[in-house]
């Protein structure tokens, strides 16, 4: 009997897909599960958080000087507001000035030479006329001249402070993102400490006070040594200068200020404005920067050791210098 056609078709069906699993090769019926990942081990993890604390403290710096960059341009917006003020009523006032020269010089100029000669009863009255036209012409291009001078002032200073006000706002901005990010990592890499070290939230470390003698030194170096010394064991906390809390910057910026010297709050830019000693010269109260980008900064204090604030979840503490790629050494002038 001959097969009815449903049934063919499924036969046709049948030796089609035998065929097509011969030349491709058969299929599994279920996808194979992901493997789980396998977690990390302790060292693992803790590369990964000293990774992570490294370019959070990139970050951190870079968020400090476009922090200070926005003071600045705040700072200058306000002194060309002040200018501005002056500037208009200069303008102002040079504009009327004109005006009233002009009026005169039209009346005086009316009188030509001509009449003059006609009208005026002897030759020293036509030089008089004479003499007064020229002076207005004179001090009327003067006029002219300081109107222009000043009108420019003004519009220059106002685009320059249309271009600081939207420097500032895109400042702002940047900052703003910065300020998200940061706080994202932050959570993240508490996380991670949490995992690696348990309640304690952090890594332990050798003491690098024990075995150091404090120098004998005098004068701002022991105004910044007692001070450094004074906030051991206070907490890193980013973008803060004191005085309960600091990151690496705002430590010494806080220490400088005792000596009247004003430094940013940016490890790259102190280092900029520091002279530059070898570390056979440096002496307490100097600094010590760190990676090539210069993203960490310390306060030397003698014996190869330094006080530092060191990252996230870190106290303010002594560390030996070489515990971190130096970069340089600076004298704050």
């Amino acid at each position: 009997m001959l097969a009815s056609a449903p049934t063919r078709l499924l036969k046709a069906a049948a030796l089609l897909s035998a065929a097509v699993a011969l030349v491709l090769g058969a299929a599994p019926a279920t996808a194979a599960p992901n493997p789980t990942p396998q977690p990390l081990t302790r060292q693992q993890l803790v590369d990964r958080i000293d990774k992570a604390s490294d370019q959070l403290e990139v970050v951190v710096e870079r968020y400090n000087q476009l922090h200070d960059d926005l003071q600045t341009t705040v700072a200058q917006i306000g002194v060309l507001r002040r200018q501005l003020g002056p500037l208009e009523k200069q303008v102002a006032a040079h504009r009327a000035t004109v005006g009233v020269i002009a009026t005169a010089a039209y009346t005086s100029g009316g009188a030509n030479a001509y009449n003059m000669l006609l009208h005026s009863s002897s030759t020293e009255d036509v030089l008089d006329q004479l003499m007064v036209i020229q002076l207005l012409a004179d001090d009327q291009r003067s006029q002219i001249s300081s109107l222009q001078r000043v009108r420019q002032e003004f519009q220059d200073a106002q685009a320059t402070l249309s271009t600081l006000v939207s420097q500032g706002r895109e400042q702002q901005k940047q900052l703003i993102t910065s300020r998200s990010r940061i706080q994202s990592d932050l959570n993240r890499l508490q996380q991670w400490k949490d995992t690696a070290y348990g309640p304690a939230g952090h890594a332990p470390h050798t003491d690098a006070r024990q075995g150091w003698v404090r120098p004998e030194v005098t004068g701002g170096a022991a105004k910044i040594l007692d001070f450094a010394l004074d906030q051991l064991g206070k907490t890193y906390k980013w973008a803060a200068e004191g005085p309960n809390a600091y990151d690496c910057s705002g430590l010494v910026l806080a220490a400088y200020k005792l000596l009247g010297k004003e430094l940013p709050h940016n490890s790259i830019t102190q280092y900029k404005q520091v002279r530059k000693i070898s570390e056979a010269q440096a002496q307490p109260g100097d600094l010590v920067f760190f990676y090539k980008d210069l993203h960490h900064v310390g306060i030397y204090i003698g014996d190869g050791r330094m006080i530092h604030a060191p990252t996230f979840g870190e106290k303010v503490r002594v560390d030996m210098v070489d515990s971190l790629p130096v970069h340089g050494f600076g004298r704050v002038l």
